[in-house]
């Protein structure tokens, strides 16, 4: 039976400019971390798309990390049968050996380059590099204007909410996820990442495939402000309490905020996901909450701060977009000056290393 697959990103492009979750990705058993080296182009994700197609086919279940600046590319792929992690460690998430040759291991693509070729493009690669810098940090500047929009929003909300009626039902859920649960005293693991990310192909989302062997998913609606970010968090840490293990994925533009929280103990998630707005157990609507009119005296000024966060964010994913293709021209100066052969032969020897580790 072939194993299956759950995506994550393991970093964002937020109003705080790149969010790493790196740290996160390593399970805490690790056995073999591979760390990725090399430039734009030389086949780094390739390669883990093809160990990961392999221990697929043999029946190992494999954690995809894609990258939010390229979803088709992977930034790290989890291979927790085996404790095994294979990682980009090059920029903007940079991560160099902590246990060398005892866990981690480089495997540098660079070293099958033709690097007299590359050198003749020398002038030309470093202004396509500028360019990936430059429209990069336009589009955080975008995002980082668009959060005081969104903080806006958030405050006029918030003076609408009842917040009496969320803290008893956030009680009530609390009791009811937890009321059978014994708390332990185990060294329990959280984790941190993303459901979804602000891309070059604009808000692209993976939580439907984290969730997607939880028995119980509970579904929080509600404007910015409502409350859910509060009322995952206290969930989370409460479950923290209990000694459970839980992962907790983060919303792309105010990544303080939390979108989901998954349980895997108590197979159970909650989520923000509209994705299942009419797939869950039980659906909450923060919204019922609100007093009308104080919400109709702030419907000119909500109505016009969407729009112009919208636009914001718009024109954020629009520089990104342009990042991208600037990488895209990158890439073509190193692929043609790259010796694949000798990258499928690193691949054949990856998970020959892999698999001493069954």
């Amino acid at each position: 039976m072939e194993g299956k697959t759950i995506k994550r990103f393991p970093g964002g492009n937020t109003s705080k400019g790149f969010k790493s979750f790196f740290d996160y990705i390593a399970p805490k058993d690790v056995k073999l971390m591979f760390c990725m080296k090399g430039g734009p182009g030389v086949g780094k994700s390739s390669l883990m798309k093809k160990v990961a197609k392999e221990m697929l086919s043999r029946g190992y279940d494999v954690d995809l990390y894609p990258c939010s600046s390229d979803p088709d590319s992977l930034d790290a792929i989890v291979i927790k049968q085996l404790g095994v992690v294979m990682l980009d460690a090059t920029a903007p998430h940079i991560v160099d050996p902590k246990n060398p040759g005892a866990i981690d291991e480089i495997l540098d693509l660079g070293k099958f380059w033709n690097r007299s070729n590359i050198e003749k493009n020398k002038k030309e690669i470093m202004e396509c590099s500028k360019e990936v810098g430059r429209f990069f940090k336009v589009g955080f500047n975008y995002f980082e204007a668009a959060a005081p929009i969104a903080y806006d929003i958030q405050a006029k909300n918030k003076d609408s909410m009842n917040f009496g009626e969320v803290n008893l039902i956030t009680a009530n859920l609390i009791d009811e996820i937890f009321k059978s649960v014994e708390s332990s005293n185990r060294n329990n693991d959280v984790k941190h990442c993303f459901g979804s990310a602000l891309s070059p192909i604009g808000h692209v989302e993976f939580t439907d495939t984290v969730l997607k062997d939880i028995d119980k998913v509970y579904y929080l609606d509600g404007a910015l402000g409502t409350g859910k970010s509060t009322m995952l968090n206290r969930i989370a840490n409460k479950a923290i309490e209990k000694g459970l293990d839980v992962e907790i994925l983060h919303a792309p533009l105010l990544p303080e905020k939390i979108e989901t929280i998954v349980i895997r103990d108590l197979s159970i998630a909650i989520t923000t996901s509209k994705l299942f707005k009419d797939n869950n157990v039980k659906s909450i609507n923060l919204n019922e909450y609100m007093d009308i009119n104080k919400q109709l005296h702030y419907k000119h000024e909500l109505d016009h701060n969407q729009k112009v966060l919208d636009d914001l964010v718009n024109h954020g994913l629009l520089n990104i977009k342009k990042a991208k293709e600037e990488h895209d021209k990158l890439e073509q100066f190193y692929i043609p000056n790259m010796n694949f052969e000798e990258v499928n032969k690193m691949k054949d020897l990856v998970i020959e290393r892999i698999l001493s580790y069954r």
